[in-house]
């Protein structure tokens, strides 16, 4: 009996994992199809880069405010019901031909797509078994992070051969099946009382979390300027069709997964300072990199496999270093670091997309270099700090 209930939460693990997947494939897809979009619609492309910026706020607004304004209610009914809003959403993508209903549909998505991943997250970590509750959360994010290694890549192919309006539809049958299943095999948990917003903030009022969290803001944009919009960069550069850029997002998203996979080993070798200090720096000269090789079809795929390397080799050596700070509020800290990391994917894919109405698009490589700097430049702010305070303690 003992081993039949062990058997049945590794499944729902394995499920609310696939729930990750959907939720990241639909919300990164965009990046792979947004020439299409724009065409489709008869927009710009800074304009329907938008859709990206739109997507990071209101996704920062579920993991945050909607975790903090549900968690009192029986978990179970909050996921199912995040997942009943991310199919409506979908199935309001699928009857989108207008811009402003896609925005509607996106904003949807990911308020329940930002409450579905930190609800699925805790619940993966309370049904495991104490000496597997790491494990548990990794397996729901790893999910997240496959979206980069088959979804996208997969949704952009389809794209090249269906109308792009069928990717969301397709999504949304997916999630239905996958929904009827989680009702069946989840069990019940109860909320607890919320951690008042007050409280909140002076857990993270600690000059190290602060400088840590503003490095996630300046690592993401970075990176999302140049990713929102790399369908028409690779199309610009190397010329790249859909059914091209469909392979350059799978090498890019292999390498995504491997990085996040590798962080954990080199955290555990080297630590986390060295660890997220080599990755950005890596990550910074790949995108000054990407300035040049863009022009070349062997040069893009070099320099995408590195750039995905390094860029998610820090997200999880990252979140090791925030809550080794504050061990005991580790929910609260990475809970902001989530919120400022969609906003700052929401900076970045803003500020694209008013570069390009004013610049080459060439440009945003090597401008998000430069924010992958600042970010280099504000962790070891907080490695510094962290260093002083260790020497006090000894003291």
């Amino acid at each position: 009996m003992c081993n039949l209930k062990k058997n049945i939460n590794q499944v729902i693990i394995i499920l609310l994992s696939l729930g990750a997947f959907v939720m990241g494939t639909a919300e990164f897809v965009v990046s792979g199809i947004l020439e299409i979009i724009s065409s489709d619609l008869g927009i710009s492309i800074s304009i329907a880069g938008q859709l990206i910026t739109v997507y990071s706020l209101s996704y920062a607004m579920g993991a945050l405010v909607l975790v903090v304004l549900t968690a009192k209610f029986e978990r179970k009914k909050i996921l199912l019901y995040s997942i009943i809003t991310f199919i409506i959403g979908n199935i309001v993508a699928f009857f989108s031909y207008d811009y402003f209903l896609l925005i509607l549909s996106r904003v949807i998505k990911a308020i329940s797509g930002g409450l579905y991943i930190v609800v699925a997250t805790n619940y993966a970590a309370q049904i495991a078994i104490t000496e597997k509750k790491g494990s548990a959360m990794a397996t729901v994010i790893t999910g997240f992070t496959v979206s980069l290694v088959l979804g996208v890549p997969i949704g952009t192919f389809l794209a090249a051969y269906l109308n792009w309006r069928y990717i969301f539809l397709i999504i949304a049958v997916f999630t239905v099946f996958l929904l009827l299943l989680l009702y069946k095999l989840l069990p019940s948990i109860k909320g607890k009382k919320p951690i008042p917003f007050k409280q909140q903030i002076q857990i993270i009022k600690d000059r190290r979390v602060i400088m840590g969290v503003i490095t996630t803001i300046f690592w993401i944009l970075g990176y999302t300027m140049v990713f929102a919009y790399i369908s028409p960069l690779l199309s610009n550069g190397a010329n790249f069709s859909i059914e091209m850029t469909s392979i350059a997002l799978f090498v890019l998203g292999t390498f995504a997964f491997l990085g996040s996979r590798f962080g954990g080993y080199a955290v555990d070798k080297w630590g986390p300072n060295r660890t997220i200090s080599i990755s950005l720096l890596v990550h910074a000269i790949s995108l000054f990199v990407l300035t040049v090789t863009q022009y070349s079809i062997i040069g893009v795929f070099i320099t995408l496999a590195v750039w995905g390397g390094a860029t998610w080799t820090t997200t999880s050596a990252k979140q090791f270093y925030l809550i080794s700070l504050k061990p005991q509020s580790s929910e609260t800290i990475l809970s902001f670091n989530t919120a400022l990391m969609n906003i700052g994917m929401m900076l970045g894919s803003a500020l694209g997309g008013i570069l390009i109405q004013h610049t080459n698009i060439i440009n945003l490589t090597w401008i998000g270099g430069l924010f992958v700097i600042l970010a280099f430049i504000f962790i070891n702010y907080s490695f510094n700090l962290n260093k002083a305070k260790l020497r006090k303690v000894r003291i």
